[in-house]
């Protein structure tokens, strides 16, 4: 496998970057091709303008679209970009790590991001989410450090959840270009947690890994759901109250695990869009289940998959926009 590794920290001696070195040895070790661009190492400039082109479509004003169309029919990108497009085009997996910075990617790796997606060369002309580059074969992970904790991108902290912060990248640029996203790799509060927890990290990173081939990517809506490709989604949404028909057991708290794994397996499956239990001494108890799918039907054939299903009743539900 063809892996790109695109880095963005200034400091060498960062737990950031120990993490970029373990993923490079890893991979090396485990017999992928890595290549990397490391790029403040690279002194990288992300400005995007005319400096992007060798080629000029229209001296009196610039539109980088334009422009970039003109490159791609004349061979007309800077040698810099030229090489890091080459690369971008080249791999089977695609990396970014990172620091979280003000909720999302250092400007570095964002102007890399714009500078090297150039229409026409790598997106447009039809060239889309699972008909873009990666053609939803490749895939592309986050492997990223923050200074807040889990808790506090967990949903219920006081930062925007991890799904939101990480849905710029992983839908915007990965799936937007046909890459499929991996699960990121977090390394919580990496600023002050223990040397202890550090390496025990690296040791979890160099697992996750190894085992990269036998990972499912999650599956993201392709564009053929939607109406005229950019249109509204053919597919409807339906919430799903979860009640109880009985007391839980003693086998109904053995299949918790399991009932976990579906859950999170359709989520991965891109079927289950979001899921909320109620607390375990909520009286009534609730569960919701917002699915995305074709009709009702479809809903209750997967409600009828749940290691628990036997336990409970639901109650599906059609949602409209408001």
């Amino acid at each position: 496998m063809k892996v790109l590794i695109v880095h963005a920290h200034h400091e060498p001696k960062s737990f950031c970057s120990a993490l970029y070195r373990r993923a490079v040895d890893t991979l090396t070790a485990a017999g992928h091709e890595v290549v990397t661009s490391d790029l403040y190492a690279m002194d990288f400039d992300p400005v995007s303008d005319r400096r992007n082109f060798t080629t000029v479509a229209d001296p009196a004003y610039l539109k980088q679209q334009t422009e970039e169309k003109r490159a791609t029919d004349e061979a007309g990108f800077a040698p810099v970009l030229e090489a890091e497009i080459a690369k971008l085009e080249a791999c089977d997996l695609l990396i970014f790590t990172f620091p979280l910075w003000w909720f999302g990617m250092p400007a570095i790796l964002k102007g890399w991001v714009d500078r090297v997606f150039a229409m026409h060369r790598i997106y447009g002309n039809g060239k889309f989410y699972e008909n873009g580059l990666g053609k939803a074969q490749r895939r592309a992970m986050v492997i990223m450090t923050s200074g807040g904790s889990k808790e506090a991108y967990g949903g219920f902290g006081v930062q925007p959840p991890l799904t939101t912060v990480l849905g710029p990248i992983e839908h915007g640029v990965f799936w937007f270009n046909g890459f499929l996203p991996l699960d990121a790799f977090v390394a919580y509060s990496a600023a002050r947690i223990p040397q202890e927890e550090r390496t025990a990290l690296l040791e979890k990173l160099d697992q996750r890994l190894r085992s990269l081939d036998g990972e499912q990517p999650h599956r993201l809506a392709p564009m053929s759901d939607f109406a005229s490709g950019f249109g509204a989604d053919t597919k409807k949404r339906f919430m799903v109250t979860v009640t109880l028909k009985g007391p839980r057991d003693e086998k109904f708290k053995a299949l918790i695990p399991d009932e976990q794994r579906r859950l999170a397996e359709m989520k991965r499956e891109g079927i289950l869009l979001s899921s909320y239990i109620g607390a375990p001494q909520a009286d009534p108890w609730r569960g919701f289940l917002n699915f995305r799918e074709s009709g009702e039907d479809r809903v209750r054939e997967h409600l009828g998959t749940l290691p628990l299903a036997a336990y409970f009743d639901f109650g599906v539900t059609e949602l409209m926009t408001i």
